[in-house]
């Protein structure tokens, strides 16, 4: 391994951090990057880590080893395969691990800067890491959508985001009205509900990857309720400082718009799968956008709000789960679904599966 690349330039090397508490992974990347390394991706599950491996090349990881009930140890042996050092970060130090990583350094919770610094450095074989002056990539930004800005456009943004954490039932817009703040989801999941008087139906998901509050960039008023289905972080900026940067900024108002085409294409897709899937269908679809959307396997969810964001009886949903479960694709728990096979999940959504975002 080396810190230079062939043309003699400094080499950041890139660290993995695999973590399904989005608090300590953000803190990790914060002190990651103070030692003068670069985060290349962060992972809250052992799919998402296999994923962000055959992405882009990885030098070192810190990997938690409980990720919300399942260990990381698949990833670890696929690291392990491509030579790629890493240490274990836990709030269970005294868990006994396999005999497969027991040299492997282990690191306690809460996270210590001092600590991972010394263990960089032990990974990486250097000496002392080379600060650089601090930058901020497009993949911390938290959102797709503000990811793909590029720097002029979200220097212009920046300044006027607020981060929040918006709360589950929280209503961020109303039909007819003009939207206070348009808002940038990073783990929060929001629902876009269209109906008539009290009856109301899902028509969108969206998360990390899109925003809510659109039709503030087409000068006009939400055309439906956005609820917020799932607690989570997120960024907003305020209608007025919004219209601001639009005005001086012709090429921030351009890029937001590809947003609002790609919605439409997701949305084109829902109302496919809503108008000809089965319930069986469109449920393993919707289970599928949640759970990509979350970044997690498990899902707080109940049949009667299953029933509701699909528009149909709570009996329905109660036969498809078991439906999907006689296929070990989940498992329906109190007040919760879990995933256990993705790929048979996608093989139930059939034709209506969600495109990665």
């Amino acid at each position: 391994m080396t810190g230079m690349t062939e043309h003699g330039a400094a080499h950041r090397p890139e660290i993995l951090i695999v973590e399904d508490n989005f608090l300590t992974a953000s803190e990790v990347g914060d002190i990651v990057r103070d030692c003068g390394y670069s985060v290349a991706g962060t992972a809250a599950r052992v799919n998402r880590g296999l994923e962000l491996l055959d992405q882009k090349p990885v030098d070192g990881a810190i990997i938690d080893i409980n990720l919300d009930g399942t260990y990381s140890f698949p990833l670890c042996a696929e690291l392990d395969r491509r030579k790629v050092p890493y240490c274990f970060l836990t709030g269970y130090p005294s868990l006994i691990l396999p005999s497969d990583f027991n040299g492997t350094q282990v690191l306690t919770k809460p996270a210590d800067p001092n600590q991972i610094r010394l263990a960089l450095q032990a990974l990486l074989r250097q000496p002392q890491a080379r600060p650089e002056p601090p930058e901020t990539p497009a993949a911390d930004r938290g959102n797709g959508l503000l990811q793909q800005l590029d720097e002029a456009a979200w220097t212009a943004l920046q300044p006027h985001l607020e981060h929040m954490t918006i709360a589950a039932g929280s209503i961020l817009e109303e039909a007819g009205r003009r939207a206070s703040h348009l808002y940038f989801p990073i783990g929060a999941v929001v629902s876009l509900e269209a109906g008539v008087g009290k009856q109301h139906m899902q028509v969108a998901l969206v998360g990390r990857e899109g925003m809510v509050g659109s039709s503030l960039l087409l000068d006009g008023t939400a055309t439906n309720r956005a609820v917020v289905q799932f607690e989570g972080p997120a960024w907003r900026v305020p209608a007025g400082d919004l219209m601001g940067c639009l005005e001086t900024n012709r090429d921030l108002h351009r890029q937001l718009l590809r947003g609002v085409n790609a919605f439409i294409a997701r949305l084109s897709s829902t109302a496919l799968a809503n108008g000809q899937g089965t319930i069986e269908q469109r449920l393993a679809r919707w289970l599928l956008t949640a759970s990509e959307r979350l970044d997690t396997d498990l899902l707080a969810i109940t049949h009667d709000t299953l029933s509701q964001v699909l528009g149909v009886r709570r009996a329905g949903v109660t036969v498809a789960l078991h439906v999907l479960e006689g296929k070990h694709a989940l498992r329906s728990e109190r007040r919760r679904v879990r995933i256990l096979d993705r790929d048979q999940l996608i093989a139930a959504a059939g034709p209506y599966r969600p495109q990665k975002v």
